[in-house]
């Protein structure tokens, strides 16, 4: 800590895991429900997206196509803004569902709906299923607290990875999108370059124990968010699992 106007301020968090755990936090009223759609943006844009980008060519195209769907989020609820209900960012994600929903460009169904593209509805599917990823990929490298040695940290790193794929994303991809996925993950990062991405600034002699508990910690935020936005999808009777 240091002193400010004789106040003590706290240092900056030292890992992008620490920054996007707190935005994630700030999406969610004390009540566990969505703040609106401003917010949750908001929080994506400073955690999925630039952890995603950190891991550099390798996760660029997943971080891309959140980008690309957070833009969809916002435009929809640009332009339900202008529609006589005015759903705007500043309303729930319920709301801007609804409007969705009535404006008759999806087609919602109890088990399995089928949404327009582009809209808010397919964008944020996409952006809970690219957060549960991202979540129980952290989940699972720091499960059981630091590896032996590099071999069983590589072990581990890939195989979180891997099942972390298959449980949130790869029930929604097709053939290419698998394989794209595939492709960049052989060129994910080691482990090594892993910690020192997240903790560039922080002490060589404490990083890896300061990113095992910040990827812990980034989990048990990420997760309560991408449960809101799959229950507002539910609630509204949004959810398409289809493969694309």
């Amino acid at each position: 800590d240091h002193h400010r106007g004789g106040a003590r301020v706290p240092p900056p968090p030292a890992t992008l895991l620490a920054t996007g755990a707190q935005a994630l936090r700030g999406a969610l009223a004390p009540s566990g429900k969505l703040r609106d759609v401003a917010a949750l943006l908001s929080a994506i844009e400073a955690s999925l997206v630039p952890l995603l980008s950190s891991f550099g060519p390798s996760m660029a195209f997943a971080a891309q196509n959140d980008a690309r769907n957070v833009r969809k989020v916002r435009a929809a609820a640009s332009a339900a803004a202008a529609a006589p209900d005015t759903a705007s960012l500043q309303d729930g994600v319920d709301r801007l569902l609804s409007h969705e929903v009535a404006s008759g460009c999806h087609k919602p169904a109890e088990k399995s709906a089928v949404l327009a593209d582009p809209s808010a509805a397919i964008g944020l599917t996409w952006l809970s299923r690219s957060l549960r990823f991202i979540c129980m990929w952290m989940e699972g490298v720091c499960a059981g607290g630091a590896p032996v040695d590099a071999a069983a940290a590589t072990k581990r790193y890939r195989e979180a990875m891997s099942a972390a794929y298959e449980a949130s994303l790869a029930p929604y991809h097709g053939w290419l999108n698998r394989n794209i996925f595939n492709g960049c993950a052989k060129h994910a990062p080691g482990y090594a370059s892993l910690i020192a991405t997240l903790a560039p600034t922080a002490d060589e002699a404490t990083r890896e124990a300061l990113v095992l508990m910040d990827m812990a910690d980034f989990a048990t935020a990420a997760a309560p968010v991408a449960d809101a936005v799959e229950a507002a999808l539910a609630r509204a009777k949004l959810v398409d699992s289809r493969r694309a």
